[in-house]
């Protein structure tokens, strides 16, 4: 299979299981809640159920892949994505809306590990990183399109989620088009088994509870943050329209978390995310005016995937025999943090404001300054670290 192929096919997959199905919640929550009347600590329930429905789906890929082979993942992550969005245009209620979203938010959980594989299987080495750079970047893309499809809906959110599915239908053909059906596989009769040190768990502790508590404020951002936006009288309409546009340009620039490591350190580096990446919160929950937002999104837009890097980095650092072992903790670890976030910023928000939410979880982001790695990672695998980005 052809490295431009797999671009091709893979990148929009991407864009679609997160961009749409996933994190496209938060950007039409302003009018889901006007429709379906729906309370702030509703809606971050609700958002929990996506976050949930990740973490079975990635255990579930990483348990069976060897056994069921990456083109049966990656269509499932599509199909899933498809019922998942078709569901949501139909909703009537918040249990039928929370349905959609959990089967939706399957497709992401699903979606990034066949790739990874598919990339070490089909693609010649020299051009596997290129790939996996290429085909992860669909999560900024992703991100940005549902801001600029928004912009043209206008507030008819069930036409826009029908367009969504749409397009993962017409993604979905590609893919089952162009995936090559895998004759003689290495593919095993049983699930994968996870087998982690003891040793490796205690090293790893830091990294449990930095990547939970980045995760509750990744969570309220993503889900609140447009709602907020929407709502602030000294905002200009174009940055309201184009605040989810600006967070998924700017996550292109979270591509370069390898390269900024190997130059400043991967402590400095994840100092330095942490920062920023609470900065974003904090500017939303103090500032209401045009250009502290446009800021707030730029940052939060960077340093998203950016620490996600970060976290990855330190993972492989610690689990070396099994690098996948680290990105799968850190990512794991990452969704139970932003479940925990989302559920928990409706219920603050409603008991106060979005604003004192969002100061709060700024406050919880710096928090997470007192983890650290411990020391620096020497070589930094760029597969690996593609796989979860």
């Amino acid at each position: 299979m052809k490295s431009k192929t797999l671009i091709f096919i893979g990148l929009p997959m991407i864009a679609v299981t997160y961009g749409l199905a996933r994190f496209s919640y938060g950007l039409m929550l302003p009018y889901l809640r006007e429709s379906l009347n729906i309370s702030q600590s509703m809606a971050g329930l609700i958002a929990s159920s996506a976050y949930l429905s990740y973490i079975f789906a990635i255990i579930l890929a990483m348990i069976y892949m060897q056994k069921v082979g990456p083109r049966m993942i990656i269509l499932i992550a599509g199909g899933t994505a498809v019922v998942g969005m078709a569901i949501i245009s139909m909703a009537n209620s918040g249990i039928v809306l929370a349905i959609g979203l959990f089967i939706a938010g399957l497709s992401s959980g699903f979606a990034s590990p066949p790739y990874a594989d598919a990339v070490k299987k089909w693609i010649e080495v020299n051009k596997q990183s290129q790939t996996n750079t290429w085909v992860n970047s669909g999560t900024s893309l992703g991100t940005a399109i549902t801001g600029i499809v928004v912009i043209f809906m206008v507030s008819d959110w069930r036409l826009t989620y029908i367009i969504f599915t749409v397009l993962a239908i017409l993604v979905w053909m590609f893919n089952y088009k162009y995936i090559p059906k895998e004759k003689n596989t290495n593919v095993n009769n049983k699930a994968q088994k996870i087998r982690v040190k003891k040793s490796e768990l205690i090293e790893a502790t830091p990294l449990i509870f930095a990547s939970t508590l980045l995760g509750v404020a990744m969570a309220g951002y993503w889900t609140f943050s447009r709602d907020l936006v929407s709502g602030m009288a000294g905002v200009p309409e174009f940055i309201v329209q184009g605040f989810w546009i600006i967070i998924g340009l700017a996550g292109i620039l979270g591509g370069f978390a390898g390269s900024i490591s190997t130059k400043i350190g991967l402590t400095s580096s994840y100092w330095l995310g942490v920062i920023v990446i609470g900065s974003a919160s904090l500017l939303l929950g103090l500032y209401s005016s045009a250009i502290p937002i446009a800021l707030s999104a730029i940052a939060f837009g960077s340093s998203y995937i950016f620490v996600c890097g970060i976290l990855i980095l330190w993972g492989i650092n610690i689990f070396k025999e099994d690098p996948s072992i680290g990105v799968g903790i850190s990512y794991l670890l990452l969704t139970v943090g932003q479940l925990i976030g989302a559920a928990l910023g409706g219920m603050i928000a409603e008991a106060q404001s979005y604003e004192t939410m969002f100061i709060i979880f700024g406050l919880i982001t710096l928090a997470a300054l007192i983890f650290k790695p411990k020391k620096l990672v020497e070589s930094i695998e760029t597969d690996e670290q593609s796989k979860a980005l």
